[in-house]
């Protein structure tokens, strides 16, 4: 393969031997030599090369990696009725409208009918926008009284079904499960928490379409924000979608390389614990450059804003408290061992302060029990980690994934609604992570929110709530380190950091090109810089 050399206005390269430079040359998707144009050209010793323009006016930066989202997910519920507050971005860069009322819910509920054989699905809906009050079975029975009517809560912690879904599932008042929220009569009201969500969703087709064209439209989502390398979290990685889903993603033309990971929580349900290691040992062996086999999955709790969140005390300060803690510390020990010792990486969720409690100690008595060297193990979300906890897991060399985009989309709830002011003032603290020395990546948890590195940066950076509000100053990082993070901290946190994260030689050719350089720009306008493109590779994606 020929030599080609991009020129830039500027590039920033997060690689400290040589931070700032102007032209990258890349050879067999590599990357080859870089710094300015002339240094470039003088290290190739007379090679031919050819000199690609197209970017000379604009900033170059690594990549942007995006370490915990659910990119299958996210092509899969474009098929779906869109029933969140805010528009959202579709993979053809229109927008799907957001609903001001539950009665604008039902009525896209309705549009949309006649476009589902089974099911009417939806996705997004978010109690806390609509004065706290959850999608019932009298709001979804009104879309229909002879078809199932399902919505996913945003945060994919709750669900919410009608009455003629939970007769095809048979849900009723005899219907003795966890989650299973009733009214004073005894009888369902239509919603679902955790676990409990598959009594509704397991006979619901949320794969409506060709699992190829799900996974290309993921993809697209991707490369519109930047993203070079995504992430899918929490795979069901059996069955013919999934195989349709590693297909797609490791053809080179497919817009982003991604990392994902079994959802292990869910593959327990389902199989023996015997079946789900052979399973995902085989996994581990089949990655290849443009699908990786990442951290085993594990849910301990749920989402604070969805009031399913396990708090340490006082616990929600509107007393409205369904918080669980799906795996206590000897449950997590049982299932992680194994894994850990077998050499797998292990990524466990955890947003209240109990559950990060209580997965750092799990964690602290394996890792006393059977050192590990650079495990890497992660904790997703982290969303409110002590600070005595961010001690102990920087002394266990924990990672930590934060959530950033909980600030802004969520913050001004968890003042006021879920946990006040105390407490939300030091959610999402990734100034003390860096602090402690605990390496960190900020994510978005997309479709939860939609992907956006730069939002996602932004939030991490000004740490500023919907209403405008400075939510734990002493919180906010740096453009560089959100960058960093955003890019080498989440190659570090996928363990491939020897190939992503940076611009330097050696390492895929994969950058992002930007209109504006987000170290240099007014913080608060972050946010706003335009996407110019993406390499990857060597190569520009899209049309």
């Amino acid at each position: 393969m020929s030599i080609v050399i991009y020129r830039a206005c500027e590039i920033v390269t997060l690689d400290k031997s040589c931070p700032i430079a102007t032209a990258i040359a890349v050879k067999d998707e590599r990357i080859l030599s870089v710094g300015t144009f002339e240094e470039v050209v003088k290290n190739l010793n007379n090679d031919p090369f050819e000199v690609d323009n197209r970017y000379e006016n604009f900033f170059i930066v690594p990549g942007f990696i995006e370490a915990h989202g659910h990119v299958f997910s996210e092509g899969m519920l474009t098929g779906l009725v869109w029933t969140g507050r805010d528009d959202r971005l579709r993979p053809d860069g229109t927008m799907s409208k957001g609903s001001a009322t539950i009665d604008e819910v039902v009525e896209r509920l309705i549009d949309s009918a006649d476009n589902y054989e089974g099911a009417i699905a939806g996705y997004g809906f978010d109690p806390v926008f609509f004065d706290g009050r959850a999608l019932l079975r009298d709001d979804l029975d009104k879309v229909s009284t002879t078809k199932g009517v399902v919505v996913m809560n945003a945060s994919g912690h709750l669900a919410y079904a009608n009455s003629k879904q939970m007769e095809i599932c048979g849900v009723d008042e005899n219907t003795d499960v966890p989650g299973v929220m009733k009214d004073a009569n005894g009888i369902p009201t239509g919603e679902f928490h955790e676990e409990a969500m598959s009594l509704v969703l397991d006979r619901v087709k949320m794969v409506n379409g060709d699992p190829a064209q799900l996974a290309l439209a993921g993809g697209e989502l991707l490369r519109r924000v930047g993203v070079t390398t995504g992430s899918d979290i929490s795979m069901v990685t059996t069955g013919p979608a999934f195989e349709a889903f590693k297909a797609t993603v490791s053809k080179n033309d497919f817009p982003a390389r991604v990392t994902y990971s079994p959802k292990i929580t869910d593959m327990t349900r389902r199989m023996s614990e015997d079946d789900v290691f052979s399973i995902v040992s085989k996994l581990k062996s089949e990655s290849n450059e443009r699908f990786t086999f990442g951290p085993l999955k594990w849910v301990s709790d749920g989402s604070i804003q969805g009031f399913t969140g396990k708090l340490n005390w006082p616990g929600y300060c509107g007393g409205d408290d369904h918080g669980q803690l799906l795996l206590d510390e000897a449950a997590l020990i049982k299932q992680l061992t194994p894994y850990h010792n077998a050499g797998f990486q292990i990524a466990v969720h955890a947003n209240g302060d109990e559950a990060i409690d209580t997965v750092i100690g799990a964690f602290e008595k394996i890792l006393n029990s059977s050192p590990r060297y650079d495990h890497r193990h992660r904790l997703e979300h982290f969303q409110m980690a002590s600070p005595a906890a961010i001690k102990k897991m920087a002394a266990l060399n924990l990672c930590a994934n934060i959530f950033s985009n909980h600030i802004y989309y969520w913050g001004d709830t968890h003042r006021s609604k879920t946990m006040g002011p105390d407490k939300a003032r030091r959610m999402d603290a990734a100034a003390s992570a860096i602090e402690a020395g605990i390496q960190i990546s900020i994510h978005s948890d997309h479709p939860v929110t939609p992907v956006n590195p730069l939002f996602t940066m932004w939030c991490a950076v000004n740490r500023v709530t919907r209403s405008g509000f400075v939510l734990g100053p002493a919180e906010r990082i740096t453009p560089l380190q959100a960058l960093t993070a955003m890019t080498l901290g989440s190659a570090y946190l996928m363990n491939r950091d020897d190939m992503l994260g940076s611009l330097e030689v050696g390492k895929w050719a994969d950058f992002t090109v930007l209109a504006e350089n987000p170290l240099t720009v007014d913080p608060m306008t972050i946010k706003d810089i335009e996407v110019v493109g993406t390499v990857v590779g060597g190569k520009p994606t899209g049309k």
